[in-house]
């Protein structure tokens, strides 16, 4: 793909996961041999650790590279935009899935994208205690496949284009449970999709998130220069075997085009022979916001942008908010409708909602340092709006859905969120409800997300189960 072929993404403020991102799973280079199956690396390049990777195709594909870098991105960003769901699949359009990876939008790249999902679903990388977990702060060893499965639903009835990749085919995609499970303990890092999409090449892009996870390494200061092994640094973006010149004539133009935007202002190779080094100096970057409490708030609602923007403005805040928002919603007399407007208005008119916020000896924000602009009120459950146009978006999209569509996609809903409360049977008269319109699909979907933020599956089961009953 040449330089200025990409566009920009609706969606600017993405996510990585950041052991994919250090551990560089998916090989830099656009085109490899066909006969490239397997690889395996131990080598060293940070102070975290040793990294042990080996990856292993079908028989018939070969290892992931190139473009699979950026598919992995569009499918965590994905993951992220859906709300974690329980079973870690994700539902969306082959055109959404370009935007979040943040790559144009065109029939070649549709083919493409196809032949990465393959990739991704057949190759098994097995990590060896090199793959950090979030929840229990150790390394740890894995092994899986990117994607665990994946089907596309595509309404065509024209005879050539039957199995391929367009703008308008389903995807429903799930998600290896290791990646999952540490998007959701936070191990994330934002990711500046306006700025990645105007990278030009996948080497580009993997040398530049492999660069971010060396500048600002996990749980420590961000630095301003990081020198590494030409050697080391040649096999770990998948240049494995080659001669050094060789190495350093591919990454050359990368290094020239990180030195354009700033990124970098300074490559700088030492040594000789195997002792050859590069040292990357970084141009000024703002520190990233703590994606913990990114992921925090984007379980309760937010947009990534709007979560990333609140971190930033309100960080001390956000977790006796969220809290303080979890109460608001169980005691309100109706369902919330507008959950990411209440959550922000919470953020920024705090004294509306002083008696939900606990006291300072539970060791939360105590309610009266809060500014007082007005005398306390009431909390008001229907709170001023925010965007309105995401909800309006969620709306019409819902609406304009075939019956079929509609059925579809409440019934992958049922199974992820309420598959161990209701039968086969129950699901697929909901289902079929919620397709002929009888039932609000999008209303019913936004319920069944508030019953499983506040455990209560079992309860809304009950009500659903009446449904198909009567």
């Amino acid at each position: 793909m040449g330089k200025n072929t990409r566009q920009e993404p609706r969606q600017l403020q993405g996510h990585d996961e950041r052991n994919i991102a250090r551990l560089a799973l998916a090989l830099a280079q656009n085109r490899i041999p066909s006969t490239l199956q397997s690889w395996e690396k131990r080598l060293t390049v940070d102070a975290l650790g040793a990294i042990h990777v080996k990856c292993v195709s079908r028989a018939d594909a070969v290892v992931p590279h190139g473009l699979d870098n950026d598919i992995i991105i569009g499918l965590v960003n994905a993951f992220v935009e859906q709300g974690l769901p329980n079973a870690g699949v994700i539902q969306l359009s082959a055109y959404r899935l370009l935007t979040l990876a943040g790559l144009t939008v065109g029939g070649r790249q549709y083919g493409e994208v196809l032949e990465g999902l393959r990739r991704l679903q057949g190759s098994t990388f097995a990590i060896t205690e090199s793959w950090f977990d979030g929840r229990q702060h150790q390394w740890i060893s894995e092994e899986f496949s990117i994607i665990s499965s994946f089907a596309r639903v595509d309404a065509t009835e024209v005879a050539e284009e039957i199995g391929l990749l367009r703008a308008d085919t389903i995807l429903e995609i799930q998600l290896a449970r290791a990646i999952t499970r540490s998007v959701r303990s936070g191990h994330l890092r934002p990711l500046d999709l306006e700025f990645y999409s105007k990278l030009s090449q996948p080497m580009v892009r993997t040398l530049y998130r492999s660069l971010e996870e060396r500048r600002a390494p996990l749980g420590k200061v961000a630095t301003d220069a990081y020198t590494v092994s030409t050697r080391n640094w040649g096999e770990h973006l998948g240049m494995h075997g080659w001669r050094l010149d060789k190495i350093r004539r591919a990454l050359e133009p990368a290094h020239q085009e990180l030195l354009d935007t700033a990124y970098l202002i300074e490559v700088i190779y030492t040594g000789r022979g195997e002792g050859q080094q590069i040292t990357y100096r970084f141009g000024q970057v703002a520190a990233p916001p703590n994606t913990e409490l990114v992921a925090l708030l984007t379980r309760n609602g937010l947009s990534a942008p709007n979560a990333v923007k609140t971190v930033q403005e309100y960080a001390a805040q956000v977790e006796p908010t969220v809290a303080a928002f979890g109460r608001v919603v169980r005691q309100a007399r109706t369902p919330v409708k507008n959950r990411q407007g209440l959550l922000v208005d919470m953020f920024r008119n705090p004294e509306r909602y002083a008696e939900y916020f606990l006291p300072a000896t539970a060791d939360h924000t105590p309610a009266d340092e809060f500014p007082k602009k007005t005398r306390p009120k009431t909390a008001t459950v229907d709170a001023p709006a925010a965007d309105d146009d995401w909800e309006a978006q969620q709306a019409l999209a819902w609406r304009e859905m075939r019956p079929e569509a509609r059925e579809r996609r409440m019934l992958g809903l049922l199974q992820m969120m309420l598959g161990e409360y209701l039968s086969s049977e129950e699901m697929a008269g909901i289902a079929t409800l919620a397709g002929n319109g009888t039932l609000d699909g999008l209303d019913f979907s936004r319920r069944m997300t508030r019953a499983v933020a506040d455990n209560a599956q079992e309860v809304l089961a009950a009500e659903f189960r009446v449904l198909v009953e009567q």
